[in-house]
């Protein structure tokens, strides 16, 4: 089952990304803020992130680029979501090492799928299992939430 961990500080853009993914059928986890994202992602088995690029604690390419420099993340998607233009939003995944990017007024029909092709292609890069990327992570009480 995918994890996917939702970081937007916009409550409306967050809640549109969680209802695309839960509909989908993903375990989705949601924080307004990059802060803690290493110990959710960490805790609770997360397989993939979404990341809106604008917010105000630490961008979402800045978070990026931390989470791919992570040895112990290296079986994690990233996902880069905006509303900036696409071109300069897919320079800016590439020079992070995003595995995806999704603008803002696709996310109905493109988000699960980047999702999925980011966890896919985590999966084939991994030398580890992929069935147990995270021994401890059993599933959430819910399909949504902590936050």
């Amino acid at each position: 089952m995918i994890r996917v961990l939702v970081i937007d500080d916009d409550d409306i853009a967050r809640e549109a990304m969680c209802a695309v993914l839960v509909k989908a059928g993903f375990y989705v986890f949601e924080l307004a803020t990059p802060i803690g994202a290493t110990s959710v992602i960490k805790r609770d088995g997360i397989t993939a992130v979404a990341l809106d690029i604008n917010m105000p604690t630490i961008n979402g390419d800045k978070l990026a680029k931390l989470l791919r420099e992570n040895a112990q993340l290296a079986n994690l998607g990233i996902v880069l979501v905006s509303g900036c233009d696409v071109e300069q939003l897919s320079a800016l995944g590439e020079k992070v090492g995003a595995d995806g990017i999704v603008s803002k007024s696709k996310l109905h029909v493109a988000l699960a799928p980047a999702i999925e092709r980011a966890v896919a292609a985590r999966a084939g890069k991994s030398s580890a299992p992929a069935s147990v990327p995270y021994p401890n992570a059993g599933p959430p009480s819910s399909s949504r939430r902590p936050r």
